[in-house]
């Protein structure tokens, strides 16, 4: 063994402990929200622990300790003068807010719903096979909803859909639409408001996914909107759809090239796939150098994505960061697409492609 750099193992030991300190605030912060102590400090503003407990109904004691330990991690300010404790407007755009783009509670619902998980995850990487989204539970398709909500509620109809040639046009006339891997079918559901005129498919093979998406249907009261598993309602093998849409799917799915060629095969001749895919080079040491959240992308893929795509022996396993511009154009081509463009929309997460027959 080489001798121990004294200096260095100081601050290896100082990033370990704000690593252990990270895992659990993604407990806390998750608890903050269903609690409602994030929302309720927003509204209340500056306030006392006793304050704060008195208006949620909850015991002093622990929110005291919670709002402590949500100061020391840097998510709740303190004011020592007064001792009492607010939410800056980023942290609630961050943690309240869930029509703004800066939303991120999902993610730490998602980190707490793959912890229970890890017993499994260690006989993944004997066996090399994964966990399906259903294993996680609920809680980690809800996470993975809420995450994905503000382009899908406030981007998707007015920002994204215009930039496909005619498309527009069709919804407004009626067009048959299908949303592959709709999760919550919040993307569903924005498109079936907007063009009450065209007919959606959601289909999804996460029974916890269509049971928010159907609960998520009936809030939104739109009728033009049916769910389907496609392990027992495939898409069509023929051309019948005049829109597809898959939102960071394909790196998921065990078997992307098959999807690819389903979707192709379902397409009409003048349709679009529109493809959300995660956003990342084409290499590790790319990612590792250059992309600024490729930590949380590895760890979410290893815990999530990645199980997911081996969760078949088979299966691609291409993982959260996998699923490249490089490689989403040489799949596509091998699917039987001739066009490929990716959107000039700004995204910090993903990228938006269409094929074309």
């Amino acid at each position: 063994m080489r001798e121990i750099d004294q200096e260095k193992l100081g601050a290896f030991i100082k990033q370990t402990g704000g690593m252990v300190a990270a895992g659990f605030n993604c407990v806390t912060s998750v608890l903050g929200d269903r609690l409602g102590l994030f929302s309720e400090l927003a509204d209340l503003g500056p306030s006392s622990s006793e304050a704060l407990a008195a208006s949620l109904g909850l015991h002093e004691r622990w929110v005291r300790e919670w709002l402590h330990q949500q100061v020391c991690i840097g998510q709740v300010d303190y004011d020592a003068q007064t001792q009492h404790f607010s939410l800056s407007p980023e942290a609630q755009a961050v943690l309240v807010d869930q029509d703004h783009p800066a939303f991120l509670m999902g993610a730490y619902d998602s980190a707490v719903a793959v912890v229970p998980a890890m017993e499994k995850l260690e006989t993944a990487f004997r066996t090399g096979i994964g966990m399906d989204y259903d294993e996680h539970g609920a809680s980690c398709a809800c996470g993975i909803e809420r995450m994905g909500a503000f382009t899908k509620r406030h981007r998707l109809v007015p920002e994204i859909l215009p930039l496909l040639p005619s498309m527009e046009e069709k919804l407004f006339r009626g067009a048959q639409v299908a949303d592959v891997g709709c999760g919550g079918a919040l993307s569903t559901i924005a498109m079936a408001q907007a063009f009450p005129r065209s007919e959606f498919v959601g289909y999804d093979t996460s029974s916890h996914a269509l049971a928010r998406a159907r609960a998520n249907i009936a809030e939104a009261g739109v009728e033009n909107v049916r769910l389907s598993d496609p392990l027992q309602e495939p898409l069509p093998e023929y051309p019948f759809f005049d829109l597809i849409t898959t939102f960071d799917v394909i790196h998921d799915t065990p078997y992307p090239a098959r999807l690819m060629q389903d979707i192709y095969r379902a397409l009409k001749d003048d349709g679009y796939w529109l493809c959300e895919d995660i956003k990342g080079f084409e290499s590790f040491d790319e990612n590792r150098l250059h992309h600024p959240i490729a930590a949380l992308l590895y760890g979410f893929s290893v815990t999530i994505c990645m199980s997911a795509g081996l969760s078949e022996a088979d299966g691609a396993g291409l993982g959260t960061l996998g699923f490249t511009k490089d490689l989403a154009q040489k799949m596509g081509q091998a699917a039987g697409f001739s066009g490929f463009q990716q959107l000039a929309l700004d995204n910090p997460m993903n990228n938006y492609y269409t094929f074309s027959r």
